[in-house]
């Protein structure tokens, strides 16, 4: 059976995080969970746009209670500073879906000397998560939405490098599922059990495709349109079928915690690289190393 975000029983009382809210499937999934009585907090880097949405949502659902959370990806400092924010103002948190991302930006690297979509993607995320874990563990019901050779990353092309950086995300909900989910050390210590899930939302027609289309190859432009003439490219409002099964439905069970998912929140295998257990370990202690080195953690 499919499921429908309209099967989403009342949420009120419960706390979520949603990164990445301002249009597309955060929009969609901010708006879905704030119509069912959930408290929304809206990690943004513009106080601007989140206001907005905030306002957009407002005029559907006047009582909903949403709140802004600055939260600039670029900076990991500030990413820090969000979680500490965050921590400060709320006790509760049932619900991390982490969904803000870049796609196929030309080759940068950040100030804190990462490339872009690998911070913005990866790093910010696995930052918030970490400053956000001993919250996450005081309940058993938390998710995250949940190649790298620093050296050689340049060469992967755009594309490429968001891929490297999705296939990361897709590595870190497995080690939290390994560190925190059911049977884990933590759990059977008693110190918290979190389950994760990451997930593929299907093939979206949200900013992101419209911020890359003058640097597409042509094929893929092309291709784009037919998607969307025969239907194969949903709207965004689409899009966040399985961020809502995976982040607040209570058919997400602790059989569950660690899969993968498609856009019909149907488990399904992912890549043959995201089930690389070596890769998987390497990337962790990579990035615990880094965020080190940086005074993140």
């Amino acid at each position: 059976m499919t499921f429908k975000p309209a099967s989403l029983p009342s949420l009120k009382g419960k706390t979520f995080l949603v990164t990445g809210e301002n249009t597309g499937i955060g929009y969609a999934t901010t708006l879905a969970l704030a119509s069912k009585g959930a408290r929304v907090y809206i990690g943004a880097r513009s106080a601007a746009k989140a206001t907005a949405a905030i306002n957009r949502i407002q005029t559907i659902h006047p009582d909903a209670d949403l709140h802004t959370l600055i939260l600039d990806h670029n900076s990991l400092s500030s990413v820090v500073s969000a979680a500490k924010t965050f921590v400060s103002k709320q006790k509760k948190l049932h619900g991390l879906i982490l969904n803000a991302g870049i796609m196929a930006v030309p080759y940068e690297v950040t100030s804190d000397g990462f490339e872009s979509q690998m911070q913005v993607n990866y790093l910010a995320h696995w930052l918030l998560t970490f400053h956000l874990l001993p919250t996450l563990q005081k309940f058993s019901f938390g998710t995250t939405k949940i190649l790298y050779d620093a050296e050689e990353i340049k060469r992967f092309g755009d594309f490429g490098r968001y891929g490297l950086s999705k296939l990361a995300n897709v590595l870190h909900a497995k080690t939290l599922h390994s560190q925190f989910g059911p049977g884990s050390e933590s759990a059977k210590a008693g110190g918290g059990e979190i389950w994760t899930g990451s997930l593929h939302p299907g093939f979206i027609d949200t900013e992101m495709n419209e911020n890359t289309r003058d640097r597409q190859p042509w094929y893929l432009s092309w291709l784009h349109y037919f998607l969307r003439m025969f239907g194969i490219m949903r709207p965004w409002d689409e899009g966040c079928v399985s961020s809502l099964f995976v982040g607040a439905s209570p058919e997400f069970g602790s059989d569950l915690s660690g899969l993968y998912f498609d856009e019909s929140a149907r488990v399904k295998e992912p890549n043959v690289a995201a089930r690389n257990v070596a890769e998987q370990e390497k990337l962790e202690q990579w990035t615990r190393e880094v965020m080190k080195e940086g005074g993140w953690i």
